[in-house]
């Protein structure tokens, strides 16, 4: 057996299920929630951001040990001294929260949300411009999820070591539009980087199927998928507009809640099999077609990556009801 690389406990180190403990802090989720976008001076805005971050609240709450979620958010990214205005200050966010007992040392999870624009391997930070004139950048900075998983590693945070750092990453394409039928090329699409973490305990679970399919679904569609769509408060007043969740965020929560409606208790694995088995019906089944005439999409929704550097099983706890 290999030695005890750090001060741990005998227990923890030789047991081959996570010491997840149901009582306390079991884990303090991190939401980074990136809605809005510039590229240059031209704005992209994730239409589906609020019911993603509601619904993952909702995930949690069925989960026991999971508190309230640490968010940083987009709001005020303009200021220089913000967690979003560059890589720089999203780094040195990160080693702050890597060195806060509440997220590592004292919870026996770690798990971070992404929810931005981007691609697999990388999500793009708000960039916004000086002014309504002067574009501060024409492309946005890019984050690499490999550099956002380095910071919670064994090498730099030891309290994570032998504890699960899961990492769900939602990323919307900002090209992601319908085609216009006088168009007679389709894209070419460019193979997809291998993305996979160097060190142990490390999961990836990576989605592109973006807010954008299902804000333009057919109407039979969104009648069938009632839930996806926050109906809003219809009393009058407000603004009532239908917004979507991404399908991702969506099949996530209602896993969960199938799951906690059926059992005291399940494996992660478990809960990753049931979401992607959801998403290839909805895939399939075409689900993701707009009313607009059928038009077919620029990008096409893919399944989401997992990958899976877990060395133990990981068996969480519901909250019924």
């Amino acid at each position: 057996m290999m030695a005890n690389p750090v001060n741990i406990s005998q227990e923890r180190w030789i047991s081959e299920t996570y010491l997840t403990k149901r009582d306390g802090c079991l884990c303090r989720p991190v939401i980074i929630d990136i809605r809005k976008t510039y590229f240059g001076i031209h704005l992209k805005e994730r239409d589906s951001a609020s019911r993603d971050v509601e619904l993952l609240k909702k995930t949690f709450q069925h989960l026991p040990g999971f508190l309230e979620p640490h968010i940083v958010s987009d709001t005020d990214s303009d200021k220089e001294n913000h967690p979003l205005y560059s890589v720089e200050n999203l780094e040195s966010e990160m080693v702050r929260i890597a060195r806060s007992p509440e997220f590592t040392c004292d919870a026996q999870i770690f798990l971070l949300v992404v929810l931005a624009f981007g691609e697999y391997g990388y999500f793009y930070l708000p960039n916004d411009p000086i002014n309504s004139y002067q574009q501060r950048k024409p492309i946005p900075a890019k984050f690499s999820t490999a550099l956002l998983m380095s910071h919670f590693n064994g090498n730099n945070c030891r309290n994570l070591v032998l504890k699960p750092k899961i990492f769900l990453v939602q990323t919307c394409n900002a090209q992601l539009a319908q085609k216009d039928r006088s168009l007679f090329m389709d894209g070419v699409s460019l193979p997809l980087p291998a993305r996979v973490p160097i060190e142990a305990d490390l999961l990836l679970y990576h989605s592109e199927i973006s807010g954008g399919y299902t804000s333009k679904m057919k109407k039979e569609t969104r009648e069938s998928l009632g839930s996806v769509i926050d109906q809003g408060d219809r009393n009058g007043g407000g603004d009532e507009r239908e917004t979507p969740a991404c399908q991702f965020v969506y099949t996530l929560y209602n896993e969960v809640e199938a799951l906690a409606g059926q059992q005291n208790e399940f494996e992660l694995t478990d809960l990753i099999l049931r979401v992607n088995r959801s998403l290839m019906e909805f895939i399939d089944k075409e689900h993701y077609r707009s009313d607009e005439d059928n038009k077919p999409w620029t990008i096409e929704p893919m399944i989401p990556i997992c990958v899976d550097q877990l060395t133990k099983r990981l068996v969480l706890g519901t909250n019924s009801g």
